[in-house]
Order: C-alpha cells, then structure tokens, then sequence
C-alpha cells in the first residue's frame, strides 16, 4: 500500500505538535524515523494509523482518502500499529498470536500453521503455552513484535520496536523486521532513537525535528546523558566517554557531533581524558578535497578531515586513533 501525506497538521490542545507539507511511503520498502524526544515520531505513526484526527491535510492510502469511520476501520486493518508499550492479553503466548488471526477470519489450520511459523522465525517455539504474564520484560516485548509481525499486514508501524529487548536478541528481531521487506513485500516504517538501527535497517531515513521533517539525518545522532557533578554538567555518550558541556537539560538526550569540528591524531590517548574516544578507522572515504572517516570505538562517530592531513597523518584503514570532542562539536536536540 502507497501512503502519501498531503498539507498534514496535528495538533494537541491548540498548539501544533506536526506539521508535514508532503511526505510518502512506497510499498515494499522499510522507512525509519528518527529524532529526539517530543519530536512526534510516534504521533506521525498514530497520523498513517488514521488514528488522530489531524486539524489539517490529509493521508491517502493508495490514492484514497479516508473518510468516514467504516472506510478508516477498512483501510486500518491492512496496517499494524505496535506501541513503544505493548499490551498482551491473559493467556498462552499460543493464543496471544492466534488471537488477531481469529478476528481476521482465518481459519483454524492457517491460524496454526501461521503462528508456528512466526514462533520458529522469532525462536519463541518453547514459549508458545507459557502465560503472557509469566514472560520476562524482553521476551514480553519479542512476543508483542511477533505478534504484530504474524498478523501479515500490508504496512507495519513499529514504534521502538527494540526498546526493551536486550542486545542478544535485538539482532534477531531486526531481521524479522528485514525478511517483512524481502520475503512478503510490505512497507515498514519504524520510530527508533537508535540512528546505527535506522542504517542497518531503512532504504530512507526521515529526521524529524520539532514536529517537522527537517531535512537529512544529522552525522554522529547518539543518544546521551547529561549529568552534573560538582557544579559542572558533563555529557556521557557511553561509560568511558564523556565530557563537560555548557548546557543542556538533565537526563537522557539525543544530541549530534558535528564531524567538522571533532580533531583526531593518529595514536591512542589516555582513556580517562574527558572528550577523547580512541578507535579504529574503520571507513576512509574521499569526498573532494576532504576524507570522511569512520572511527569505532565504544561508539562510533564520522569525523572529517582535510585530505592533506589525512596524507600527512598516514592514516589507513585499521590505523588506532584518538578523537577529541569538545564543546562546540556538541548540539543537544532535547
């Protein structure tokens, strides 16, 4: 299904939380939506599910504008919306999957035959009679995305789909998501503060800012926090890389590095220095007069550098080399 997104406004008691002039999703293709807290990826995500009444605009779904609560209610069930914060009904993991099925009319053979299906993909066979309230917090969330997964829906809108699901099984679940693409041609559009998922997962990456689509993906979008000690605010990008910053609001943050004002040299630095991650080029792209290099380490961050002093440097793919971020490098999106 083809959505397109027409002069849309949503608002929230008057005060306007999106605004999107034109925006379309092409069938069989995987969108992220990336931005930072209160930047209305998940109010976009409710919009396409027709579940907001927008104050402007409009949504078309393959060319036809909904209108009216029995054609929404058509056009709804050939999507999948899976909240942040699933629910899961009482009962066997089995019944939670079949449940959905059952109210699409499928018959009794298809519901078993498509739920195995999706516990073997998912790994969650030896879960299928236990309780949904006897699931961990991970396996409750791997669950919920099955289960949205199983209803075979045309688009699926997946908001933080890997929120909750520890690192061993975030992979797993990406590829579900990828085979929804590959294997059965449906459109994927995911909100995720995780900017590396966006990459391994997306054909187009959508920024929204401020509840506006604000252009391409910002380079180096992590997520932070800001802490303040002894007066000071610091802002922690991982456990050994932090460093002080002028402002920004306490907690978790989403913020960028611009790549043009990182510095490297060519050597590891001391770990306990504030603003330098040390890593492994890992990426050497020429781009005119300036190299565009890719540094992993505890994380991983772009930085560019002249093409002269990358020569000068002598640095090469798996060269060790120290990054130093300071202050004007840093802008913090919430």
């Amino acid at each position: 299904m083809r959505i397109e997104i027409k002069d849309l406004e949503v608002q929230f008691n008057r005060r306007v939380v999106l605004s999107i002039p034109e925006l379309s999703f092409g069938e069989g293709r995987i969108y992220a939506i990336i931005g930072p807290n209160g930047s209305g990826k998940t109010t976009l995500l409710k919009a396409i599910n027709l579940l907001l009444s927008p104050a402007r605009g409009k949504i078309l779904c393959d060319g036809r504008e909904a209108a009216g609560a029995d054609e929404d209610s058509v056009i709804r069930r050939r999507m999948t919306l899976l909240h942040q914060s699933p629910y899961l009904f009482s009962g066997s993991v089995y019944q939670n999957l079949a449940y959905g099925l059952k109210l699409r009319g499928m018959k009794k053979e298809e519901i078993r035959s498509r739920v195995q299906e999706h516990l073997k993909l998912a790994e969650l066979e030896h879960l299928a009679d236990r309780s949904s309230r006897e699931l961990s917090g991970g396996e409750y969330q791997r669950v919920a995305i099955t289960r949205a997964l199983a209803l075979g829906t045309e688009v699926l809108l997946l908001d933080e789909p890997t929120a909750n699901v520890d690192r061993a099984h975030t992979g797993q679940v990406e590829e579900l998501i990828l085979k929804q693409k590959t294997d059965y041609g449906r459109t994927v559009i995911i909100a995720t503060h995780t900017p590396p998922q966006a990459h391994r997962l997306a054909d187009e990456i959508l920024f929204l800012l401020e509840g506006k689509c604000a252009g391409p993906t910002p380079e180096n979008f992590l997520s932070a926090r800001v802490e303040t000690r002894s007066g000071n605010k610091f802002l922690r990008l991982s456990p050994g890389v932090e460093f002080p910053v002028r402002s920004g609001p306490e907690g978790k943050v989403q913020v960028s590095l611009d790549p043009d004002k990182m510095e490297i040299i060519p050597a590891p630095g001391p770990g306990e220095n504030p603003g330098c991650l040390s890593g492994t080029v890992t990426k050497a792209i020429l781009e005119r007069e300036t190299v565009r290099l890719t540094i992993s380490g505890e994380i991983e961050v772009v930085v560019f550098i002249s093409r002269e002093r990358f020569t000068r440097l002598k640095i090469n793919l798996g060269s060790t080399v120290t990054v130093t971020i300071g202050p004007e490098a840093v802008k913090i999106h919430s």
